[in-house]
């Protein structure tokens, strides 16, 4: 294996499943900045519906993504980067598969000026990224729709890469979470005795509700419906691998914010744990219930994607290409990092690198009492969620506090699965030996995948500053104006503390001669003092 990494790619065409998802951007913009000189990247898609009369079509929604700053890199040293990307509708390769080719190869040229047809993918395409099921729904798991989207699609995309002639290398990403029920993960497959089929014909005379209660039953074990497909997705490989090029499955813990490319802290809205960060950063979020001791299990997004370009590298010239691959791709096995200490450097930096316009000063607490946790949400969250409300009734404005909340604790709720856990215990045989032969044949720091050189703590600050820059577009050199603000903050948090405290002390003493006296034995004390103190200040000076 003479060939890098980077030269490997060379004159290369890939297809990428996913590529407008949070890693499958940042896997686009690695491969163009490393790989300058691969020939094509063919990006299927659904086009997106803007609004109710307007859909966004592949060209429309690719010319949003190449505006952005991820790939200001990029854009410097080839300013027409966009032209190796060709984005098209996916359902062109999974909405007919029973017409025939010369059906299919006109209406593919009908919508595709740059004159993409079936029969060219088929000829041209080499490597297979597939990262289209990598997004965890928060708004609604529907299991039928999962299923259709994360499974069936896929088998519809096998059967398609089963006539490409030149492709040699597919990598799937996957979830560590999809076998999570087992003691032990190794790099193996646990197949499902569901048919997948059969699973779809079952629920589709179900409506909503119905799915909603039936979901438990079906995914078993499973934490839920997404990380249910995925293994179904995983058993479906397995069965079709006899029939496809080699295969590597990458199964990936939590994505979190870069690392260190394409920029340290990179992140995007719809990530799920920069909403957290959102929350926390600006107040709304006080607690959160986890023991001290689980763990965070989040790996940073150009670590799986510089593992997903290693790992179609290895099995393009591996001989044994019938071997399926798997890789896991988590942090609490190889360099673990608790909730704990998460909530400490968060607290601690956040109020170093403060967002504007937060809600309240940010104090994140960590607790494994249920009792305690429901306490903290009641009083830091519900109360002050309606005050702030009724508040902005008052003036005029429209309240929106206690939805905010609404939404952030289904976002919690959500996260339950992935985050209230110890240590995975998952085998790393494969990703070491992946590891060694890269370090062997290629600069190491070019398509890094070694998590146990990342320091948390820089890390977290780069995440808090990522977000602050990358999510909510504020000015990381002003800060000037969001510290105020905090200091504000602080100062009506200890008014109105003070306030509550005397308005109960003095109900309380008016109830109790006892404390009434303890109360004005104090009061006396405290003047007997100043007015000594008056005295002898006052004789001094004469």
């Amino acid at each position: 294996m003479s060939a890098s990494i980077s030269e490997f790619y060379n004159g290369k065409t890939v297809l990428v499943f996913g590529s407008t998802t949070f890693p499958g951007k940042v896997l686009l913009e690695k491969l163009l900045r490393s790989c300058p000189n691969l020939e094509n990247i063919y990006c299927p898609i659904r086009p997106t519906t803007k609004s109710q009369i307007h859909q966004l079509s592949p060209m429309d929604t690719f010319a949003e993504i190449y505006t952005t700053k991820l790939f200001d890199r990029v854009r410097r040293n080839n300013p027409k980067f966009q032209e190796k990307i060709i984005p098209f509708d996916i359902n062109l390769l999974i909405s007919s598969p029973t017409i025939t080719e010369a059906e299919r190869d006109l209406d593919e040229n009908k919508q595709l000026p740059q004159g993409v047809s079936w029969r060219k993918l088929q000829e041209t395409i080499d490597v297979c990224f597939y990262i289209a099921n990598n997004s965890v729904d928060f708004e609604e798991q529907n299991l039928k729709d999962m299923i259709h989207t994360n499974v069936m699609d896929l088998k519809i995309i096998l059967t398609f890469l089963k006539t490409c002639t030149q492709l040699k290398s597919i990598v799937y990403l996957s979830s560590i979470y999809a076998n999570i029920d087992c003691p032990y993960i190794d790099e193996c497959i646990y197949p499902c005795l569901i048919d997948p089929q059969k699973l779809v014909d079952a629920l589709d005379w179900m409506d909503k509700d119905m799915v909603a209660l039936a979901t438990p039953k079906l995914i078993g074990p499973k934490p839920n419906a997404f990380t249910f497909s995925h293994w179904l997705a995983e058993t479906i490989l397995a069965e079709e691998q006899k029939h496809l090029p080699s295969i590597s499955i990458v199964r990936v813990s939590i994505i979190g914010a870069a690392w260190k490319e394409p920029y340290p802290g990179w992140v995007e809205k719809s990530d799920g744990p920069s909403e957290l960060f959102v929350a926390a950063g600006r107040g709304y979020l006080r607690s959160m219930k986890s023991d001290s001791n689980d763990i965070l299990d989040i790996v940073p997004v150009d670590i799986p994607v510089n593992l997903l370009i290693a790992a179609s590298w290895e099995k393009y010239h591996e001989e044994n290409r019938e071997r399926l691959t798997i890789y896991h791709c988590t942090s609490s096995g190889l360099n673990p990092f608790h909730w704990q200490e998460m909530s400490n450097y968060f607290t601690e930096y956040s109020k170093r690198i403060p967002y504007e316009h937060a809600f309240r000063r940010p104090n994140l607490s960590m607790t494994s009492h249920s009792l305690i946790h429901d306490s903290y949400v009641f009083f830091s969250h519900l109360i002050p969620a309606h005050l702030a409300d009724i508040g902005l009734r008052l003036i005029g404005r429209k309240a929106h506090v206690v939805n905010i909340y609404k939404n952030l604790h289904r976002i919690l709720l959500g996260l339950e699965s992935f985050t209230h856990r110890g240590e995975i215990q998952c085998s790393y045989d494969s990703l070491n030996s992946l590891r060694q032969l890269v370090s062997e044949t290629n600069n190491s720091t070019e398509f890094y995948f070694d998590i146990r050189a990342l320091h948390w703590p820089t890390y977290i600050e780069s995440y808090l500053i990522g977000t602050k820059r990358y999510v909510l577009n504020e000015d990381i050199n002003s800060l000037n104006g969001a510290h105020k603000h905090l200091n504000n903050l602080r100062n009506i948090r200890w008014t109105f503390n003070t306030i509550v405290l005397v308005l109960l002390w003095r109900i309380f003493i008016s109830k109790r001669p006892t404390a009434r006296n303890l109360w004005y034995f104090i009061m006396n004390f405290f003047v007997a003092k100043f007015v000594r103190f008056f005295k002898i200040f006052s004789a001094g000076n004469t």
